[in-house]
C-alpha cells in the first residue's frame, strides 16, 4: 500500500468547523454522499512527500520554521485518523508563510541537496536512487506543490493535511 501526500484548500470558515467537530475533515477527504456541494480543492504529492519534506528540512520528520510545514507541519485536529496520522492543518497565515518560503526554492536548487547516501540512511519513503526519473518526479511535484501553496494564499485559504 502507498502512503500518498494529500492537501484540501478550506476557507478560514470550513476550518473553524473542523477545529470544532474534527470528525469532519475525513467527510471531507472521503467524500461519499455528495454531502459537500462545493468539495474543496485537493492536491497530492503521491510518493514524493517524504523526499520533498527531507530535501526542504534535512530531517526525515522534524524541522524548524515555514519549510517544516510544508508537508509534515500543522496542528493536528484531534481524535482523527487519515490513514497513516491524524489530519493536520494550516491556518492562513502559516499558509502565507509557508508559500513566501517555498517561493524561495525552486526545483533545481530543492534537487541539488538530495544525497542518495543520506535519503537512504535516513530511510525516506519510499526509497530512492538519484536517477533522472526520480529528479523528474521530485521536481514535477515539487513545483505544483509550490503553485497549490501560492494559489492557496492568493484565495486566503487554509489547508487541511494528511497521509493516506
Amino acid at each position: 500500500m502507498s502512503m500518498i501526500g494529500s492537501y484540501l484548500r478550506i476557507s478560514p470558515d470550513q476550518l473553524t468547523a473542523l477545529i470544532n467537530q474534527p470528525a469532519l475533515a475525513a467527510e471531507l477527504a472521503y467524500p461519499d454522499d455528495g454531502k459537500f456541494p462545493e468539495p474543496p480543492v485537493s492536491f497530492d504529492l503521491d510518493k514524493s512527500w517524504h523526499l520533498i519534506h527531507f530535501l526542504l528540512t534535512g530531517e526525515a520528520w522534524g524541522g524548524e520554521g515555514p519549510l517544516a510545514m510544508v508537508v509534515l507541519g500543522g496542528e493536528a485536529l484531534a481524535d482523527t485518523d487519515a490513514g497513516y496520522g491524524p489530519f493536520r492543518y494550516l491556518r492562513p497565515d502559516e499558509v502565507r508563510a509557508t508559500a513566501n518560503a517555498l517561493n524561495s526554492i525552486d526545483a533545481s536548487t530543492l534537487w541539488s541537496r538530495f544525497d542518495a547516501d543520506r535519503a537512504e540512511a535516513a530511510e525516506i519513503y519510499p526509497g530512492w536512487t538519484g536517477e533522472d526519473l526520480d529528479r523528474q518526479y521530485v521536481c514535477h511535484h515539487y513545483e505544483a506543490l509550490r503553485q497549490f501553496y501560492n494559489a492557496t494564499c492568493s484565495d486566503g485559504g487554509a489547508l487541511l493535511l494528511y497521509i493516506c
